[in-house]
């Protein structure tokens, strides 16, 4: 996905990406910090936090109330700039978040994946960005669609937000 003037720092297509980039590491950063699986009781932890049942663990002292507080504040990280997609639909979130995670996924000729491709592995990027998958397959020309208007809301608030901080 083209996004310009990501290079020039200080500009507004710098800022963006930068904010876009810094929401998308957060939002892959907790399940990769989190991803313990297996018998030990961080994993038991972690699988019980994911389906919501509270923990319990025999033993004393406070050892496992740490525990569970700090893999909770895993699950709950925040970048901070979510309030600025708000405006967004899922779906728009989901092919922005997706274009941009992409992007740096480059081959071994230089080029990032085409929106054909993105289009077709839209479910397993929304598995990694933890986001609801799409119900039905998205066309490129859907995901294209969905990329340019969610891009364009979110440059938008980002904008109003500047200009309004700009007022205080």
């Amino acid at each position: 996905m083209r996004w310009k003037d990501s290079d020039k720092v200080g500009s507004l297509g710098w800022l963006s990406w930068m904010i876009v980039n810094k929401h998308i590491d957060t939002l892959i950063s907790t399940s990769a910090d989190a991803g313990w699986a297996g018998v030990s009781n961080t994993g038991k932890v972690c699988d019980m936090l994911q389906s919501g049942i509270v923990p319990e663990f025999g033993g004393g002292g406070e050892s496992n109330a740490k525990m569970i507080k700090a893999i909770e504040q895993l699950t709950t990280k925040e970048s901070g700039f979510g309030y600025l997609f708000d405006s967004l639909s899922p779906m728009q979130r989901l092919c922005l978040f997706a274009s941009v995670l992409a992007e740096g996924r480059k081959d071994e000729r230089g080029m990032s994946p085409l929106n054909t491709s993105i289009a077709a592995s839209i479910r397993r990027y929304a598995a990694e960005l933890r986001m609801q998958p799409p119900l039905k397959r998205l066309s490129p020309v859907n995901y294209s669609v969905h990329l340019s208007r969610g891009k364009a809301a979110f440059i938008e608030r980002l904008v109003a937000e500047m200009e309004m901080r700009a007022d205080d």
